[in-house]
């Protein structure tokens, strides 16, 4: 094929039991673009053609609406030659797979955090409605930089719909089978705790490079993941910690009413695993605050008006359970398009707020002592949309949300409400201005 509807194909860069992938050049623009294309042939007959085609747009147009940096973005859709295809953004980047096939080393630290990044990006597709079905290790991409795209949302629908010659026919079932929930595999209504599940085996052979379920035929690995309890990867060939342990396990329980209830829930149990992992000081009794920390609170209650109304025992609590670090110059606090629950107070030193997409490096803000930077995503729990630079030696205090949150509910809840009064207050104040420009139009 030399072009799919207006795009210029370079190559073919990959194929699956439900499609083909192709690198193409979009003229208009001149930009890379991934395009793939629905196997037909896997399809059984005209029928089956017709229901794939209508769900294929269907789920394009669902996906195509998800803005998310974990996510592969939809840009176009259309048909050709009868073969309906998908044209979204083209990852430089490895799958998941990739990294277990060689067995790639990276930091524990670095793994979970990629897993708290995709799980956080799942529950946003959840949250709008759309589950993914097949998640598995071949359908997350790893960039250069270490973040994570999740790419299939919803093509094992399409083709299981359709009818699709995926699995031995009397299965009914379509999807990986070692990487499927249990209520998948029995042919259930899904919820987002199959995926959930899915993500819990991906975890699991992410950590250790083993499949916590085997089987020689496909028979096999579904009675594998119907029945058999997975050997805890605190015993594995390659062990993790037992509370590590603990939590990938608790997404594998079969019985879903028992499993973590949402991917968010996933997420917030292994960023508190890297919480106690980085300070496991938190274990031990607080310690009294001394005078210069006190000054830092009553500093953090005169100058932001989201803790104007907390005392100064809910100030020190919160302080008692953030984080303090420091920064050298050029140490990245804060990456764009990362995922992250956390914001900053700049006790000494300096940062600069920079968009480093690309080859672009500008600065488009400078801040000091008792700066505050990243709590929008308190509120909107999406990924950065700059970089946060340290400019000169820095010492910080980092509100960690979900840490607030599970330990302190009451805590977080005020401080929610105070932020969401100020974003009200800005919106506002954004609108009058507006309204203000319109009638100077008129």
């Amino acid at each position: 094929m030399e072009k799919i509807g207006r795009y210029c194909v370079r190559k073919k860069i990959g194929q699956g039991a439900m499609g083909v992938v192709y690198l193409a050049l979009d003229d208009l623009i001149n930009r890379q673009v991934a395009i793939k294309i629905l196997r037909s042939d896997r399809l059984e007959n005209d029928a089956a053609y017709l229901k794939a085609l209508d769900l294929f747009m269907q789920e394009a147009r669902i996906v195509g609406q998800l803005n998310h940096s974990h996510i592969t973005t939809i840009y176009d859709m259309g048909v050709q030659d009868a073969v309906p295809y998908i044209v979204m953004e083209y990852i430089d980047g490895c799958t998941i797979k990739d990294l277990i096939v060689r067995r790639a080393r990276m930091a524990l630290a670095d793994k979970v955090g990629l897993l708290v990044m995709v799980a956080r990006a799942l529950h946003y597709a959840h949250q709008r409605g759309v589950l993914h079905r097949d998640i598995k290790p071949a359908n997350v991409l790893v960039l250069k930089d270490r973040l994570p795209k999740i790419t299939d949302f919803g093509i094992a629908r399409v083709m299981q719909a359709a009818g699709a010659n995926l699995m031995v026919a009397e299965s009914g079932v379509v999807g990986t089978p070692l990487y499927m929930s249990p209520e998948q595999i029995r042919g259930e209504v899904l919820d987002q705790r199959s995926d959930v599940f899915s993500l819990g085996v991906l975890a699991y052979e992410w950590l250790c490079f083993e499949k916590p379920f085997q089987g020689a035929t496909q028979e096999e690995r579904f009675r594998a993941v119907l029945t058999q309890t997975p050997l805890s990867l605190s015993s594995a060939a390659e062990p993790v910690d037992d509370q590590l342990a603990e939590i990938v396990g608790r997404a594998l329980i079969k019985k879903r009413e028992d499993r973590f209830q949402s991917a968010e829930e996933f997420a917030d149990a292994m960023e508190m695993y890297l919480e106690r992992r980085a300070k496991p000081s938190a274990q031990k009794p607080a310690k009294q605050l001394s005078r210069d920390e006190l000054k830092i609170i009553a500093q953090l209650k005169k100058r932001y008006l989201f803790f104007n109304d907390f005392t100064e025992e809910e100030l020190s609590a919160i302080f008692k359970m953030s984080a303090k670090r420091r920064y050298r110059t050029y140490d990245y606090l804060i990456r764009k398009g990362e995922s992250g629950t956390t914001m900053f107070i700049i006790l000494s030193g300096g940062v600069a707020v920079v968009d480093d997409s690309g080859d672009r490096h500008v600065v488009l803000d400078e801040l000091g002592d008792g700066s505050c930077v990243g709590e929008m995503s308190i509120v909107d729990r999406l990924p950065r949309s700059a970089s946060v630079i340290a400019t000169k030696e820095t010492k910080a205090l980092v509100i960690n949300e979900t840490v607030l949150r599970l330990s302190n509910p009451a805590l977080c809840l005020k401080l929610y409400r105070n932020l969401a009064a100020i974003i009200s207050e800005r919106l506002r104040a954004s609108e009058s201005r507006y309204a203000q420009m319109l009638d100077r139009l008129r």
